[in-house]
């Protein structure tokens, strides 16, 4: 269970880097709810889905790290001087003014 655990916290913070929330929240709760099922076979299905809502907590709460460092990463770069999109504007002077 702990390599499985591991694997959903892996998932969970590579996913946070790459899609979007609905398609996360989709996709975290099929395999949560397969992931409870399937470890527990033997257990009841109270357990089992108590189980599977864990894991999901522990994957939203992976997922809503990752986004907030990958926001934080982005905003604290400085953009490159050479990729400007609009180039500064030209301050006039006293002479082209009279």
């Amino acid at each position: 269970m702990l390599n499985g655990t591991i694997i959903v916290i892996l998932i969970s913070l590579a996913a946070g880097a790459a899609i979007r929330a609905w398609a996360f929240a989709i996709f975290a709760i099929v395999v949560a709810l397969g992931f409870g099922i399937v470890a527990h076979q033997d257990a009841s299905l109270l357990e089992a889905a108590l189980y599977g809502l864990g894991i999901l907590v522990l994957m939203q709460v992976c997922y809503v790290t990752s986004v907030f460092v990958v926001g934080l990463r982005r905003r604290s770069r400085r953009p490159a001087k050479d990729s400007a999109i609009a180039d500064p504007a030209p301050v006039p002077s006293k002479q082209q003014q009279s």
